[in-house]
């Protein structure tokens, strides 16, 4: 009897469970789903790609989803009901990154997580701590000396580094790993108006700069750490041993760098973003200590390697795929050139325009074509 009522109980409970699922997975947009396991098996078929997998899902929302946003069902990692919601709509990134920032913490889980690379960081802070930064970035941002320092350091990489490279490879007819480029130029600019110091790693034999190795190694091994469990990762590091000891050996060599260009900004302020934040304050109204100078510094870096130079890789990438866009930035450019520059090309190539305004000269045409046809 106890039997046959413990039957009909699970049966019971199987059943509700069922259609519970069966009304849920009508309502979510993203991979398909199963019971119990969610959309586990496939992420775990796509582990190897798994941003095309999510950029296809995606798309695959087209008009049905809301803004292009998508839910994956991860039961067992997902903390908060089992669900990760994923979105790539400019609406929904400006509803989460600025008019509602304050309502998205990174979490503790997030912030331990990052903590032993980024520290208290504008990218691992939250409230007060975060907020003092964003200010002093923005408006130091906007001052007209660390403009001239941008420019300074952007004009000197490309006129004495990248041309020279390119000019040769087309000389010698080699070709070149273009988004390997355009990171070490990236860092090298980065790394000058964040702390004064070059790493030159976007030299003419592209040399390995140990700075520039740690730094790639201690953020690829900080990313594994959400992709487990947080137990996991934290015996690693307790034990010495796996990803946490190369984190462990690579965060040696990036501080012993930034201790170095600390300590040289000490002696010599310059008008590095470094030097400035030097002269600021905490929430306690006590300037910053080196161990958070270093964070700060590293999180400004983290914030202008790869952004830029991944924009601009697609860039290049676009335009060589669409020659008719190609046409019509060198015309409107070259329209530019004669007007402000006359008519001799030689003054054309002495003076080099700026990465930065071939770039939104030629998304806007790339985005907008239809107003230059």
């Amino acid at each position: 009897m106890e039997t046959l009522s413990l039957f009909f109980t699970l049966a019971a409970a199987t059943s509700a469970y069922l259609i519970w699922f069966y009304f849920l997975a009508r309502k979510l947009t993203g991979p398909k789903v199963w019971p119990v396991v969610g959309s586990l098996p496939l992420l775990f078929m796509n582990r190897r790609k798994i941003h095309d997998w999510i950029a296809g899902n995606l798309r695959a929302t087209g008009v049905v989803g809301t803004y292009q946003t998508c839910t994956i069902a991860l039961p067992f990692f997902a903390r908060r009901q089992g669900f990760y919601t994923v979105t790539c709509h400019p609406k929904n990134m400006e509803h989460i990154l600025r008019t509602r920032f304050e309502n998205y913490p990174k979490g503790p889980e997030y912030q331990a997580a990052f903590h032993d690379l980024l520290g208290q960081g504008i990218f691992n802070s939250d409230g007060e701590t975060w907020l003092i930064q964003r200010k002093t970035a923005a408006l130091e941002f906007t001052t007209r000396t660390l403009r001239q320092a941008m420019a300074r350091w952007v004009n000197q990489t490309i006129k004495n580094r990248l041309w020279i490279i390119l000019d040769k490879a087309a000389e010698e007819k080699q070709s070149v790993d273009l988004q390997d480029l355009l990171l070490r130029l990236t860092f090298d600019n980065i790394c000058g108006l964040t702390f004064g110091k070059d790493p030159k790693t976007l030299s003419p034999d592209l040399s390995d700069n140990p700075f520039s190795i740690a730094f790639d190694t201690a953020t690829e091994a900080t990313l594994q750490r959400l992709l487990y469990p947080s137990l996991l990762w934290k015996v690693e590091k307790l034990l010495g041993i796996g990803t946490e000891k190369r984190l462990k050996k690579s965060l040696e060599v990036v501080e012993t760098y930034m201790n170095e260009a600390i300590t040289a900004r000490k002696e010599n302020p310059s008008d590095d973003l470094l030097s400035r934040f030097m002269k600021k304050r905490d929430v306690e109204g006590n300037h910053f200590p080196v161990s958070v100078l270093q964070r700060i510094a590293l999180n400004f870096v983290l914030a202008g390697r790869d952004t830029s130079s991944v924009a601009l890789s697609w860039f290049f990438w676009l335009v060589m795929n669409h020659p008719e866009v190609e046409a019509k930035i060198i015309k409107e450019i070259s329209t530019i050139l004669k007007e402000t520059r006359g008519n001799d090309h030689q003054k054309w190539l002495e003076q080099k325009m700026s990465l930065t305004l071939f770039m939104k000269n030629g998304l806007r045409v790339f985005l907008h074509p239809r107003n230059l046809a």
